[in-house]
């Protein structure tokens, strides 16, 4: 199967246009060159035949002295007479083919044509034969073909370099159309790209060409469809998750109190358990919440955010979480701000530190930094837990999806929520792990782009 290269818009319809246009020019040159070179031969037949009826008038006369003598001119020795026409030449005959008379520049050998009366084609001459039956002579005036071919070629020159200027410009005009056309779908398709994936709206239509605004209507409506389905999807999350926060949190605080009551007894391990799993419903209510709040339809603040103090106030709240278990959380900050929205930084934030609180257990340390350089900001939290292997990297930032090593605590939700946010606030999401020079460690940090800032 042959895949063809799809071509612009703009290079189809110049191209299309341009053959059809030359296909006209070329049927108009070659049938303007038909009708021309009927009428240049009608005329030089015309003119021939005129030159050889004068001719014939002194012909029938040629055994006069005088008229032998004003067909050759001022002397009767010459062999030669004086051509009617600069570019005519002529031969008298008599009926056994010998030269009697002939012109200064006809040539000394016979034309070859025969002697029959009317006109022929013979090499590079046009031949017309003329007979003088009463005497006996035969006239042969010939007018070089190549005479004629000259004033074609001229004529078509003339009348071909006007059309072709003109079918240049016609291109010229056809391509202004097109691209001004392809402009068009250019703007609509920027339009449609600059539109926030969770929260769409409806293109514009000022300015829209006749023959685009259908298509940009259907477009609109599509989108209509698109964010009322996503607004639904994002209701039933965000409600859903909201409801079940207030069950979940009284279930949690009546398994703490049994938990607390079944100590030392028989009852314990099976209250701890029910605490645990409690625990880790109510860690995924929160976590629908916080994608709900990620998938938003409301635009995100556009505002310059100081990033050291935002990694400041992170790092105290969780200074005293129970889950650091002897490791340390340390921000190594300097003074840099991004363009961003203040509350979706935090969260992000706080889902990369809580990320690496859950998945890198084992390890000593959880460090948060920012950091800027020539190709940008960087937001980074890094631990020294087991880390995943490399392959496993690009499928973290799906939902519910999980390291083969991860803790079976968590839900899988706080990468893509990231992400997510990262992607509507214009930065992304880089993942490494193992950490440089190390078998294990992960690091997860936010990046905006210099020409985003």
């Amino acid at each position: 199967m042959i895949f063809r290269r799809p071509g612009s818009v703009t290079e189809r319809l110049t191209r299309s246009l341009l053959v059809g246009l030359t296909v006209l020019w070329l049927t108009g040159v070659l049938g303007s060159g038909f009708v021309l070179k009927h009428l240049i031969d009608e005329k030089s037949d015309d003119e021939l035949q005129e030159s050889g009826m004068i001719l014939m008038t002194l012909v029938r006369h040629i055994d006069d002295p005088l008229v032998t003598a004003a067909l050759l001119g001022e002397t009767t020795t010459s062999p030669h007479a004086t051509p009617p026409h600069e570019r005519m030449v002529y031969q008298i005959r008599d009926r056994s083919g010998q030269m009697l008379l002939r012109s200064s520049n006809a040539p000394p050998e016979l034309l070859g044509a025969a002697l029959e009366p009317g006109f022929v084609d013979v090499g590079a001459w046009r031949v017309l034969t003329l007979e003088d039956r009463e005497h006996g002579h035969v006239l042969q005036l010939a007018d070089p073909l190549t005479e004629r071919r000259d004033a074609l070629v001229k004529s078509l020159v003339w009348l071909t370099v006007p059309l072709a200027a003109l079918l240049a410009f016609a291109v010229f005009i056809v391509f202004r159309a097109s691209y001004s056309l392809v402009q068009q779908v250019r703007r609509t398709a920027n339009a449609v790209s600059r539109q926030d994936p969770q929260a769409l709206g409806l293109l514009p239509l000022d300015g829209v060409v006749t023959e685009m605004r259908p298509a940009v209507e259907a477009t609109n409506q599509l989108l209509a469809r698109l964010a009322a389905a996503l607004e639904a999807e994002r209701s039933f999350t965000y409600n859903s998750a909201h409801e079940l926060r207030t069950p979940i949190a009284a279930a949690l605080a009546q398994a703490q109190l049994l938990a607390a009551q079944a100590e030392e007894t028989a009852l314990q391990e099976p209250a701890a358990a029910l605490v645990a799993a409690l625990s880790r419903l109510s860690r995924l209510a929160e976590r629908l919440l916080a994608l709900a709040r990620a998938d938003g339809a409301q635009a995100l603040a556009d505002q310059w955010v100081d990033l050291s103090q935002v990694i400041r106030l992170t790092v105290d709240e969780f200074s005293q979480n129970a889950q650091l278990r002897g490791r340390s959380i340390v921000a190594q900050t300097a003074p840099v701000r991004v363009r961003g929205d203040l509350d979706a930084i935090g969260l992000a934030l706080r889902n990369l530190v809580e990320n690496a609180l859950v998945h890198g257990a084992g390890g000593s340390f959880i460090r948060v930094t920012c950091a800027e350089s020539r190709k940008g900001v960087s937001l980074a939290v890094v631990d020294d837990g087991p880390g995943v292997a490399p392959t496993e990297l690009p499928s973290l930032t799906k939902r519910f999806a999980r390291g083969s090593g991860a803790a079976q605590s968590g839900a899988g939700l706080g990468l893509s929520i990231v992400d997510t946010l990262a992607r509507r606030m214009g930065a992304k999401l880089v993942l490494v792990s193992p950490l440089d020079g190390r078998r294990n460690g992960f690091e997860a940090r936010l990046v905006w782009q210099t020409s985003s800032r």
